[in-house]
């Protein structure tokens, strides 16, 4: 059986409202999965029952009031619910890849820079983590005349395509996928499902919000079905 990479226990999440005299706000709780080693799962269930939330629990953004969150992390395992924030970010250094739906990035740095400095941050040489950088974005079909261009006026696709090169360019051994193909065409979809069978193939455990059921059925091995933790307002 593959390691275990993802493990929460009993986590639960509610959000205060203060701009409403401070009602609570809650989304689910008692909510208990894990994810292997190779293993690719779909967060399922209805708009507004969590699915986001959950994924920024995982990644640390969202703070979790009950319940454990575990990522397997060089020799042992971090609490992302109670880790401190060096230990979140050496967490995001080298373990926890995520994909968002949007690309944040600091104006004017070229699309190259923006998709090598994970590596950068690692202590990779610039010229081999650009190298490594070519290497995707030319996978995923970027023109190179954009390389060298600060991507904040690319096309929404062209700006997608840059957000995943950027999260697969290092070997995260745990990788987040919040609609990872959500604005790209036929083509560049199959680029980046191949992305993330060959992710699996490495052993990355993986967790995704996939609306499309045909990429859903292309890359996940099971579903989670997080509607069922919801709990009533």
């Amino acid at each position: 059986m593959s390691q275990e990479m993802i493990r929460l226990t009993d986590v639960a999440k509610s959000f205060t409202l203060h701009n409403q005299d401070g009602a609570t706000l809650p989304v689910f709780a008692g909510l208990s999965m894990s994810v292997a080693a190779g293993e690719c799962v779909a967060l399922a269930g209805p708009s507004g029952k969590g699915k986001s939330t959950l994924m920024r629990m995982l990644y640390g953004n969202y703070l979790c009031p009950a319940g454990s969150i575990e990522i397997r992390h060089k020799d042992g395992w971090t609490d992302v619910a109670g880790a401190d924030p060096r230990s979140i970010l050496d967490l995001r250094r080298w373990t926890l890849g995520y994909i968002s739906q949007f690309l944040r990035v600091v104006p004017r740095v070229s699309t190259l820079d923006v998709v090598a400095e994970p590596l950068v941050s690692r202590g990779v040489p610039p010229e081999e983590a650009q190298e490594k950088a070519a290497a995707i974005l030319t996978r995923l079909n970027l023109p190179e005349s954009l390389w060298h261009l600060a991507p904040a006026t690319f096309s929404g696709g062209e700006q997608q395509r840059v957000n995943i090169a950027r999260g697969f360019v290092a070997p995260f051994p745990v990788m987040l996928l919040d609609e990872p193909t959500a604005s790209l065409d036929k083509t560049n979809r199959e680029a980046v499902l191949d992305l993330i069978r060959d992710a699996k193939a490495r052993g990355v455990a993986l967790i995704g919000i996939f609306h499309d059921a045909e990429t859903r059925n292309a890359v996940c091995d099971r579903e989670f079905e997080i509607a069922s933790y919801a709990v009533a307002a």
